[in-house]
């Protein structure tokens, strides 16, 4: 069954569209539509009591690095300006994380701030909350979509979690088989394979590939982050679908670890009548509007449902159906307004009195997402950690 993420996301007119490209805040930025205190805060280890006496400060990426992400939150703070204080991640966050550190360290000064969301908790994450540690450690602090090593942001964080990269191998290479693909072209790069669930999923795509006869061909694209930029990845990729087809046929599949990557493989998948697995970050609002040329209209707006039925009417006219799908909850959108719904209860007393509440958590999660969300605790180098959590949405074919 398809799904839709929080209702309130239905009335939202306040953004200019969801394929328009604006550029985003500064990543110093920090905006804040109640009073603010700039003096460091008074530790203290109990949460708010009492409802609305608290604000939720959020922290994402920019509109470059991923504007479902910085999207949803902007929607979050429109939702509830009194108590959203919304901030962003440098886009350079890998060579720049003194500014997400001072960054973050801004929205802990305010006293009021008693949970903050890292979404997606880029390079540099852990090491900011552990500075809000030191100054704050009442805050309740959780990283969505994180990308230090799990023991780190399990020692500095409160709650985090990501994605099942590794068990998303499986899913894919079981979907493309059934789709009928028989050569899987992956794409990523150095730093993102230094990642051990990104190298895990990997493996086990490989492991799929070899079980199933499908033959897996590893591509180096150009990392985002270098001097080459977005825009020398994106031309890869443009470059180098069609040259994967010309060489192995139509019945290749692609698949790319970043975001940016995501539009022009759509592109080019259409183009040459392959296959395209899903995007990185699963979500039908990821790379399909703007590569299909879906114009989204303000009351749609991360309406699961009409957006899984406009890409899938754009594909029956180009003849690609049953070539591509995706989760059916937009995940950048769930990381954001499921971790807000578990700093809401938090915050309100509503969970078990401490910052982890297994429970309350996997039941937030599941009620931003509108149905089951499979959640299971982090395993990584024989550790599990019980404040870290792996999920899994359901997939589904255009």
């Amino acid at each position: 069954m398809r799904k839709k993420i929080l209702s309130v996301m239905l009335s939202i007119t306040m953004m200019a569209g969801l394929v328009a490209c604006g550029g985003g805040y500064h990543s110093s930025s920090v905006r804040d539509n109640g009073s603010r205190d700039s003096g460091a805060a008074e530790s203290s280890e109990a949460p708010a009591e009492a409802a609305g006496d608290y604000k939720i400060g959020i922290m994402t990426t920019t509109v470059s690095q991923s504007e479902e992400s910085y999207r949803a939150a902007e929607m979050l703070q429109e939702q509830h300006p009194d108590t959203v204080v919304l901030a962003t991640f440098p886009d350079k966050f890998a060579t720049e994380q003194e500014t997400t550190i001072s960054t973050a360290l801004s929205l802990a000064s305010d006293p009021d701030v008693k949970a903050i969301i890292f979404s997606q908790a880029v390079q540099g994450t852990a090491a900011a909350c552990q500075k809000i540690r030191e100054v704050r450690p009442d805050i309740l602090l959780i990283a969505a979509g994180y990308q230090d090593d799990s023991a780190t942001t399990s020692s500095n964080c409160d709650v985090f979690y990501h994605s099942n990269v590794p068990k998303m191998g499986f899913q894919m290479v079981d979907e493309l088989s059934d789709m009928g693909a028989k050569t899987f072209v992956h794409y990523s790069f150095p730093r993102h394979l230094a990642w051990q669930p990104t190298a895990d999923r990997l493996q086990n795509m490989k492991d799929r590939c070899a079980e199933l006869g499908l033959t897996l061909v590893e591509t180096t694209t150009p990392d985002p982050m270098s001097d080459a930029g977005t825009s020398g990845t994106q031309q890869f990729v443009l470059e180098d679908v069609p040259r994967a087809v010309d060489q192995y046929g139509t019945e290749t599949a692609f698949f790319g670890t970043n975001t940016s990557q995501q539009e022009p493989m759509i592109k080019c998948v259409v183009n040459t009548k392959s296959y395209f697995t899903m995007p990185s970050d699963p979500s039908p609002f990821v790379g399909f509007p703007s590569a299909l040329g879906i114009e989204v209209p303000a009351d749609k707006l991360y309406d699961s449902d009409y957006m899984m039925n406009a890409i899938s009417e754009k594909l029956a006219e180009a003849d690609m159906t049953g070539h591509m799908g995706t989760w059916t909850a937009p995940l950048m959108t769930l990381f954001m307004t499921g971790s807000y719904a578990y700093a809401e209860a938090f915050c309100e007393g509503k969970t078990n009195g401490e910052k982890l509440d297994a429970e309350v958590f996997k039941q937030t999660l599941s009620e931003a997402a509108g149905g089951e969300v499979d959640v299971e605790n982090i395993t990584d180098g024989g550790t599990t950690y019980d404040n870290g959590f792996f999920i899994m949405c359901s997939y589904e074919r255009f």
